[in-house]
Parts: C-alpha cells; sequence; structure tokens
C-alpha cells in the first residue's frame, strides 16, 4: 500500500531524517546541507518559521519511506504552496506526483493558486533544483541532487524558471583593466566590513538593502530584522567580518556583497554538513581553495555607477587573503539580465544549471 503521510510527530520527523541521511549517504556525491536545520525546524526553534505554516510530508509504502518534502506557506507570497526539500528514491515518479498532489490540497487550503517546487522558504535559504553537473560535489549552500528528480517535475508538466552559476578557475589580476573605475569608486564610496562589534545594528542594514534591492526579484518577499539576524549570527560564527562588504554614499548604505569559503570542501560526499566540520577547519587548518559569492545588492539609482565592480574586488582582495585560489557564484536567475552579464564579464564559464518549478492548481 502507497500513501502519503503528514510527518506531524517527532518519530516520524525522525524517520524522514533518517531516510534523507540514508539516501545521501548512498549516493555518495553530494553533502547535505539541510539536515540539522531541518532538524531546527522540526524542534520549532527557528524564528524563520514563526510566521509560516509547515507541514512535513512523506510518501511510503508497506511502511518504506519511498520520498519526503516539507511544505511551507507565507502570507508574504500568498500565491504560492512551496515544495521544499525534496528528496526521493529513483524510479518512483508516482510517489513524487502523490506528493505534488497532497501539497496541492495544502496549497488550497491556504488559497494558494500555485505549487513552486525548489524554493527553500526564502530565497535568502536556496532557489532551484541542481539541473547540470550532477556529477560534481555541491558547494556549501547549493543544492545536490540527481538528475531524475527534474525528471519527475518535468513529466507532470511544470512551467521552469532557470537559474546559473559562474565559475572562475584561479583569482588572478583580470580586474587590474578596471583599475581607473575602481580607484574612482573608491573616491566616491566608503566600504565597510561588517562589525561584529556592532551585530545588530549592522544585521538591520542588511536586511534594509535586502528589502530595497530585490523589490523586482522573483519569489522574494520582505525579510525581517529577526530572521536575517538568527541566519547572520550562525554564519558569523565562522565567517569573517570581510565577508560582508557594505558600500555607503554620504553616510547612506547603498549596496552590499557577501561571500564565504565553501565549507562544503570540509566534508566528504555523502555526509550531512554540521559544526564539526567547522571546528575541524579551526583545529586541523585545512585551506579551503573555493570562496563563494553569494550575493550581492545595490540601490536601484546606483546600479549604472559601476559599483558593482568595486564590490567584488574587496571579495577578490578578501578570498586572496583567506587562501582561497578559485571561485564560484551562487544561483543568479536567468532573467536577471545586469548579473548574468556582469559575470559572464569576470567569470571563466558559465558553470551549473538550477531550475525552479511552478504548477497551477486546479
Amino acid at each position: 500500500m502507497t500513501e502519503v503521510i503528514r510527518a506531524d510527530s517527532r518519530a516520524l520527523q525522525k524517520r524522514l531524517l533518517d531516510f534523507r541521511k540514508k539516501l545521501y549517504s548512498g549516493q555518495g556525491i553530494y553533502v547535505d546541507n539541510n539536515y540539522y536545520m531541518l532538524k531546527e525546524i522540526f524542534s520549532g526553534k527557528l524564528n524563520f518559521i514563526k510566521n509560516m505554516s509547515v507541514c512535513p510530508l512523506m510518501v511510503t509504502e508497506n511502511g518504506e519511506i519511498i520520498c519526503c518534502g516539507i511544505t511551507a506557506y507565507t502570507k508574504e507570497l500568498p500565491e504560492y504552496i512551496q515544495l521544499c526539500f525534496f528528496e526521493s528514491l529513483p524510479d518512483r515518479a508516482d510517489a513524487a506526483e502523490m506528493l505534488v498532489r497532497e501539497t496541492e490540497k495544502i496549497g488550497k487550503e491556504h488559497g494558494c493558486s500555485k505549487v513552486v517546487i525548489g524554493l527553500y522558504g526564502h530565497v535568502n535559504y536556496g532557489l532551484g533544483l541542481l539541473d547540470s553537473h550532477f556529477e560534481k560535489k555541491n558547494s556549501f549552500s547549493s543544492p545536490g541532487n540527481p538528475a531524475y528528480y527534474n525528471d519527475y517535475f518535468r513529466s507532470l508538466g511544470c512551467s521552469e524558471t532557470g537559474l546559473s552559476s559562474y565559475f572562475t578557475s584561479k583569482l588572478d589580476d583580470r580586474l587590474k583593466r578596471f583599475d581607473r573605475l575602481i580607484a574612482k569608486l573608491e573616491r566616491s564610496y566608503e566600504f565597510r566590513c561588517f562589525d561584529k562589534s556592532r551585530f545588530t545594528e549592522y544585521a538591520k542594514i542588511y536586511t534594509d538593502l535586502n528589502n530595497s534591492c530585490f523589490t523586482e526579484h522573483r519569489y522574494y518577499y520582505k525579510r525581517c530584522y529577526e530572521d536575517d539576524c538568527e541566519m547572520l549570527k550562525t554564519l558569523f560564527l565562522f565567517m569573517k567580518e570581510n565577508s560582508l562588504v557594505f558600500a555607503y554614499h554620504n553616510g547612506k548604505p547603498v549596496g552590499f556583497i557577501m561571500w564565504y569559503p565553501d565549507w562544503n570542501e570540509l566534508a566528504a560526499p555523502g555526509e550531512a554538513f554540521g559544526t564539526k566540520h567547522f571546528f575541524l577547519n579551526l583545529l586541523k587548518g585545512k585551506s579551503i581553495r573555493t570562496g563563494k559569492v553569494m550575493e550581492y545588492g545595490v540601490l536601484k539609482e546606483y546600479r549604472s555607477s559601476g559599483l558593482p565592480m568595486a564590490l567584488i574586488k574587496h571579495v577578490y582582495d578578501s578570498m586572496k587573503k583567506q587562501g582561497c585560489v578559485q571561485m564560484e557564484t551562487s544561483w543568479i536567475l536567468d532573467e536577471n539580465t545586469d548579473s548574468n552579464s556582469f559575470c559572464k564579464a569576470l567569470c571563466d564559464e558559465t558553470y551549473k544549471k538550477y531550475t525552479v518549478y511552478e504548477k497551477d492548481i486546479k
């Protein structure tokens, strides 16, 4: 007997986590970056989900889990019911369809008109399923999944939104040709690293810039200070202050950029990434080769100034100081022509592809 179960007890949620752990270790390719976040979600400790309706789901056959996911709904994104953290055994498109149908039912309960698959509660926590380079280990905070996940959702006739990341194999002197522009920007703008001694103040600046820079970004909805404080406190346990740089014009914050080392290099394929890997890095001093540019934003009225060039120069310098020799970007929506043009001009190649799926609720 095959059925969909709402995993609304600690015992069922533990089974779901155990299924994920077994699945990742069996694949032996990807690092599970979400295992411990899911534990926090199930515990109800995250501020991030306090204003969100969350329902863990799993499809079982004769008592064994076949696939699983979590639905998430927020009034800040009322059109959508999200199917997040999807995982599945191969050759079970039927079970994936059952999971989507149950997600649609939950969406109707909230008055949603669409299911979105590949949004992890908020774009700041992730967007898209991996849709290329399936043989490569995933970088920190990026999804890793086999190709058949995409086949499942394409077979349901979902519409698709594409995303791309970029890769640079050597942090060389390629920015030198922009020295004159960067020097001019350095004279016109002030650049400040995050100051942990003034944590709340700087975290609020980050939130305000996000909410101002990304108003037209697909799936973005307004963040609150508490959510970003929670996220940044976790990152800054190990992230250095020069990993988050702000640009000021006449004393006003007008842009920012965030990067960090690819901490997944510290974890073996198939592992769930956790704090032990950070401490192994601190104690053993293992160097991380790849720096990852996670996010940058510039207020609309300053985008034509070339400011992103000065921000990326600060990132290059910081990465080199920390021993990184190459760089990967996070996902960028294919429809974001400005950011894609910027990355194509500065990076060696378009790298991994990701896809978000949408399905109308009937």
